[in-house]
C-alpha cells in the first residue's frame, strides 16, 4: 500500500480547502464591479484603464476557478483511490504507534522507540485487566527502534487467552526510569474517510491517522 501517498492526498486535501476559503467568488466580483459603477463619480468617471485593468483580474480571477475545479476533481479522483487501497488493510496487522494490541495467543513482535541509549531495556506486558503478568529484560539497547518478543506467555509460563494487552517499554537504571514509546502489531478493523484524512480503526480499540503506519504485515 502506498502510504505516501495517502500522505500527500491529505496535504493536497488541506490546501484545496485552504484556498477555496479564501477566493473572491466570480458572482462577488461582478457585483463589487456593478457597485462601484452605480457609485462612480459622474464628474471623475473611471478611466478605460481601469476597467482593463479590473477585467484583466476578473480573467484571472475565472481561470483560478477553472484551476481550483482541476484540483477538486483531481482530489476527488485520490480519495477514491486511496480509500480503496486503505479498505484494503481491514483484516491486515499493522505496525503502528499505540501501547494496546489485541492478542491472539501468537508470538507478538513489537518495536521500542529508545530516545537514549541505554543497558537495561524493559518492556512490560499487563492482562486485559490491568494485572502485570509479564516482565522482559531486552538487554542493552542503542537509539532507534529495538525490536522485541513476546512469547504469549505469562511470569509463569502460561499461555494468555485472546484480549487486549498493554505493552510498556522503559530503561531501568538504578530507581529511576526513562519511559519510551512502542510501535505494535494490530490487526485493522475498519476504516473511516475523516476530514483530517483516512483512519484505521484497530482491533485493540485505538484509532490511528494511515500516514502513521510503519509496517503492513
Amino acid at each position: 500500500m502506498n502510504v505516501a501517498g495517502i500522505r500527500s492526498f491529505n496535504e493536497l486535501n488541506a490546501a484545496v480547502r485552504a484556498e477555496n476559503s479564501q477566493e473572491l467568488g466570480k458572482n462577488q466580483f461582478l457585483e463589487l464591479m456593478i457597485t462601484q459603477l452605480k457609485h462612480q463619480d459622474p464628474l471623475n468617471p473611471a478611466q478605460n484603464e481601469d476597467f482593463i485593468a479590473q477585467l484583466a483580474q476578473f480573467s484571472s480571477l475565472e481561470g483560478i476557478e477553472n484551476l481550483n475545479k482541476s484540483v477538486d476533481s483531481m482530489a476527488t479522483a485520490m480519495r477514491a483511490t486511496v480509500t480503496m487501497e486503505a479498505a484494503a488493510l481491514v483484516g491486515r496487522s499493522v505496525l503502528v504507534p499505540t501501547d494496546r494490541t489485541f492478542m491472539q495467543g501468537a508470538n507478538l513482535v513489537g518495536s521500542v522507540n529508545v530516545t537514549e541509549s541505554t543497558s537495561n531495556l524493559v518492556v512490560e506486558v499487563s492482562s486485559p485487566s490491568g494485572e502485570l503478568i509479564r516482565r522482559i529484560d531486552v538487554g542493552p539497547a542503542a537509539v532507534g527502534a529495538n525490536r522485541f518478543l513476546w512469547d504469549g506467555l505469562d511470569a509463569s509460563g502460561e499461555a494468555q487467552s485472546p484480549g487486549v494487552y498493554r505493552i510498556r517499554a522503559y530503561a531501568a537504571q538504578g530507581e529511576s526510569t526513562s519511559e519510551f514509546s512502542v510501535d505494535l502489531p494490530e490487526l485493522v478493523a475498519s476504516v473511516s474517510l475523516e476530514a483530517t484524512g483516512i483512519q484505521l480503526n484497530l482491533a485493540g480499540g485505538s484509532t490511528v491517522p494511515v500516514t502513521e503506519v510503519k509496517e503492513i504485515q
